[in-house]
């Protein structure tokens, strides 16, 4: 097993597989008029050397079937026709395959597409980079070199077909290889120590390489480089993995590759990024605009208009193999549903699905793939797409799909047929690592989580929800739909709209929001939304107005409290964030949390949903906010009937009013949700927190212990405002003026308390 570690982490990289049937490369010999037929593309068979089979073998003894065959270790070369050396070409590369880490280390997605010529020079085929957009200037521009496959002379087989002077023979097995890593983990995880914060890939060192599975297309041809290799830096003797510590970092993967012919779509029309109001859509990456000093940013669409012959999505066969084990669901029929409902947005056929064949790859460059993934471990679903660099058309798409969606989906909405033998919930992992090539590196459109990996909800957000006709075979399939439609209507060029909630339940604006689960099979929440409508129709032509309907994205969620995911209603503060933090905060000074559900689902979600309006809201939702985290806690209430009903009532109060102003002003940044900033009260808001935590301090209620009057103390210091300077200065003449038994316990905690207001107030302000 390739299976290594560093210290306590297992780093996943990359392996080799096959997918798909393909046209086989011409054995040396036969079709000798193979190089007469104007093709642009043809490949030439060889025959591993005895060294590089033996290796072959070793991977095909992981269980990866990673040879070209089971009895002849047959790769091949590539001709390429002279008439083509000066023409442009997509270059597209896919990561199909990775092992150890599979999907968490890189496969299932693009890595990008470049726009390419090639040039014979010097015993290379070279190849360049043909994109618009490099020149600055008529002065600089520059020729960039993407690849240089060495040339093969003197190879019998092909010097003996006829028409050989006609094509350049070389071996793209053997370019320059330049596989990169890039991770998380080197950027701000632990070997960050080792090899500094950042983002540049190490340099994967690849050490077998060959070719398999070439496949002729309509404009251009694909195949797939098999490689395996290691990360070149040095690792520390003491972190390295016991089983290899030379070099943990050893891996193997499979590539897909595409050469096809450069087009532009009839009738594609650009869509300027720049003119919108808001960033609704994904961008392409800018281009310098020649002697000007500006840039070109065009949105990303597909060329879909009126007349079109629709876009064909491939489901993939698993799932109708899954429907089968699971019959009482139409899961196809619910895939295809999330595909083709944004054909009513258009109000023509854009989209047709249908079920993949045999012949069929995710990492086919001419398909557009539903992908099915059994492994329930990488519980999330991800969407990518394949781009003209020049003018940001879709050239296709894929959205990966785990298992545990399925699962997740019968648990919740259809208990009753879910599997007794499921005893735990699968170990979920994460993507840890990216894997780059040539420069290219893949960027997943949206990875969503399944609710499977993180609890996403409890109890009381089930029984929230407002009763629906349909039954529980049908919410698992509407669920389905609404995860499909989700990430397709990313690959149509939509960003995230986190606002899509902000309308009364079951209503909703768009399906680019993230929503709590028990939603996702209200009416219409498998349907694009008004706004979605109004996006879609504005970038594709249909419409010239943007949407009215309230927006915001990703970026804004560390700004803006009204922009959040797997929020509720028209006004979260009150009726989602607050309601339910109260709901279950009530619960838990009852004592009727005794599995701990509502404190994390608090801790979770409701006590940073509703300190996000306090840290960033406007003056009126800071008042509100504050109201809402200070009901059940406040002073002057007796609670004298419930410390007898439920025993320990106000200790409990007190420590949570400590966890709340920790989690308010004193707690680090990881800690406090997507907004992150410490308060800035003025007005009102201020006046009332500084007046509860004087009250805090000295205890005036008696409910108060010892911590969460010293946490008072600390957050008055850390306002920096004279409101709470003047509410520490009271606070301290109160104490002192207390009669206290000398030398009792409590003399000398007031005294301690005394002291720590002294050095909080002795300087102030800093």
């Amino acid at each position: 097993m390739l299976n290594v570690k560093l210290g306590t982490i297992v780093f996943p990289i990359l392996i080799a597989a096959v997918g798909c049937a393909s046209e086989s490369a011409p054995s040396p010999g036969e079709a000798s008029d193979v190089l007469q037929h104007e093709q642009a593309f043809v490949p030439i068979s060889r025959t591993l050397s005895r060294d590089l089979s033996v290796r072959a073998n070793a991977l095909s003894g992981l269980g990866t079937q990673a040879v070209p065959s089971a009895n002849a270790k047959e790769s091949f070369y590539l001709a390429i026709n002279k008439k083509e050396l000066n023409r442009r070409y997509f270059l597209s590369a896919y990561m199909k395959q990775a092992y150890p880490g599979s999907v968490g280390a890189g496969a299932a997605a693009s890595l990008g597409t470049r726009v390419v010529t090639f040039r014979e020079q010097n015993g290379k085929l070279f190849v360049f980079d043909a994109q618009d957009g490099r020149a600055s200037s008529d002065t600089f521009d520059p020729a960039l070199i993407i690849e240089a496959y060495p040339v093969v002379d003197h190879y019998s087989p092909f010097l003996g077909l006829a028409g050989h002077d006609d094509y350049v023979l070389f071996d793209p097995a053997a370019g320059l290889n330049r596989f990169g890593v890039v991770s998380d983990l080197y950027a701000h995880g632990d070997l960050s120590s080792i090899y500094g914060a950042g983002s540049q890939p190490l340099h994967f060192q690849v050490d077998l390489s060959y070719l398999q599975n070439f496949r002729r297309i309509n404009d251009g041809s694909t195949f797939e480089q098999v490689f395996t290799g290691a990360v070149n830096e040095p690792v520390p003797e003491n972190q390295a993995a016991p089983s290899n510590p030379a070099n943990p970092f050893t891996a193997s993967g499979t590539l897909g590759i595409a050469l096809r012919r450069y087009s532009e779509g009839e009738g594609f029309t650009l869509f300027d990024a720049n003119s919108t109001s808001q960033e609704y859509y994904f961008r392409a990456d800018p281009l310098l605009e020649k002697n000007t000093g500006g840039t070109l940013s065009r949105a990303t669409k597909w060329n879909i208009r009126p007349g079109m012959k629709p876009i064909k999505w491939v489901i993939s066969e698993q799932f109708v193999e899954v429907g089968r084990q699971n019959p009482k669901y139409d899961i196809v029929g619910a895939i295809k549903a999330g595909i083709e409902n944004w054909n009513a947005v258009f109000g023509f056929k854009a989209f047709e699905a249908q079920i993949a064949t045999a012949q069929d790859s995710y990492a086919d460059d001419d398909k557009n793939y539903f992908i099915y993934d059994g492994d329930p471990t990488y519980s999330y679903a991800f969407a990518n797409w394949r781009l003209n660099p020049n003018t940001g058309e879709i050239r296709g798409a894929s959205v990966y799909f785990n298992a545990i969606w399925l699962q997740a989906a019968i648990d919740e909405f259809d208990p009753q047929a879910s599997s007794a033998a499921r005893t735990s919930k699968p170990q979920t992992r994460a993507p840890v690592s990216r894997i780059t090539w040539a420069g290219l590196r893949g960027t997943p459109l949206c990875t969503l989580f399944a609710p499977n990996a993180g609890a996403s909800h409890d109890d009381l957000e089930r029984s929230s929800t407002h009763a629906r006709a349909v039954n529980g075979v049908q919410q698992v399939e509407q669920f389905i739909t609404h995860v499909a439609v989700h990430e397709v209507g990313h690959t149509l060029g939509l960003r995230h709209n986190f606002k899509g909630s902000l309308l009364p339940l079951p209503q909703q604006s768009s399906v680019m929001e993230y929503i709590l689960d028990p939603d996702a099979v209200e009416a219409n929440r498998n349907l694009p939304g008004p706004y979605d409508y109004d996006a879609i129709r504005l970038l594709y032509g249909l419409q010239t107005n943007e949407p009215s309907q309230p927006f915001c994205t990703d970026e804004a969620t560390e700004l803006d409290p009204a922009c959040a995911t797997f929020d509720r209603t028209e006004d979260p503060l009150a009726k989602f964030y607050g309601s339910g933090y109260n709901a279950r905060l009530n619960l838990i000074l009852r004592n009727q949390d005794p599995t701990g559900a509502y404190f994390n689902s608090i801790n979770r979600r409701y006590l940073n949903g509703t300190a996000a309006y306090l840290r960033a809201g406007t003056a009126a939702d800071q008042g509100r906010a504050w109201s809402e985290l200070d009901k059940l806690l406040a002073l002057g209430r007796d609670h004298t009937a419930d410390n007898a009903q439920y025993p320990g009532y106000t200790d409990r109060l007190s420590d949570f009013q400590n966890y709340v102003l920790n989690r308010l002003f004193l707690d680090p940044a990881h800690l406090r949700g997507d907004i992150t900033k410490d308060p800035s009260l003025t007005g009102t808001t201020l006046t009332t927190l500084t007046t509860t935590l004087q009250g805090v301090i000295t205890n005036s209620d008696t409910y108060r212990g010892w911590n969460t009057r010293r946490t008072a103390v600390d957050v008055l210091k850390k306002l920096q405002a004279q409101p709470a300077y003047q509410a520490l200065l009271n606070a301290r003449a109160t104490l002192a003026n207390a009669t206290l038994p000398p030398g009792s316990t409590e003399a000398a905690l007031r005294d301690d308390l005394v002291a720590r207001i002294d050095s909080a107030t002795h300087p102030y302000f800093k």
